[in-house]
């Protein structure tokens, strides 16, 4: 009995980041703030993480998906910037009813299959673009009225600022920054 308790608190100890992340979203999900939602909260998670780590990722969850803090900042602000502005240009298009759809083939200079996936999520999110199939760094992405570049008469859906965030966070992890 003792080694079952040492090896749950090991492993809550490893996790407990990832453990308080999962439960603050549980609690605005809940949109409660009490002791139930807390508990229920904390173990739903705890149990989350117990069953990734030893059926699916076979490691400790932290480690496998692990974001440095000032990068998810950064992203995220990024985000939500890009969001609102996209936002607002496609606008015109929805109200003329003037809107020209296309899929467009975009690579990334990322190669880590998590920035590349967080990536294709940023343009998902950001109206007017979506996502609809990733090979390796190569990206199929439905667009609404895309920009093309006249020079080279290529059309640049990437969130350029979004993608040079994770590039940077990405050569760092790799050691070359």
């Amino acid at each position: 009995m003792k080694s079952i308790l040492r090896t749950i608190w090991k492993d809550f100890l490893e996790n407990k980041e990832v453990i308080i992340l999962l439960t603050v979203v549980w609690i605005i999900l809940f949109e409660e703030v009490s002791l139930y939602t807390l508990i229920s909260g904390f173990i739903a998670s705890f149990l989350v993480i117990e069953f990734t780590d030893r059926f699916l990722l076979k490691g400790n969850y932290e480690h496998s998906y692990a974001i440095g803090l000032g990068t998810l900042i950064k992203y995220t602000g990024r985000l939500l910037w890009e969001i609102i502005v996209a936002g607002i240009s496609v606008i015109p298009s929805i109200i003329t009813g003037k809107a020209d759809v296309q899929i467009i083939k975009e690579t990334t200079k990322l190669t880590d299959e998590l920035l590349i996936d967080l990536l294709a999520n940023a343009i998902t999110l950001t109206p007017g673009s979506v996502t609809v199939d990733k090979k390796g760094s190569e990206l199929n992405v439905l667009a609404l009225n895309p920009e093309y570049d006249e020079e080279n008469g290529t059309a640049n859906l990437l969130p350029g600022a979004l993608e040079d965030i994770l590039f940077a966070y990405e050569k760092k992890i790799d050691g070359k920054a």
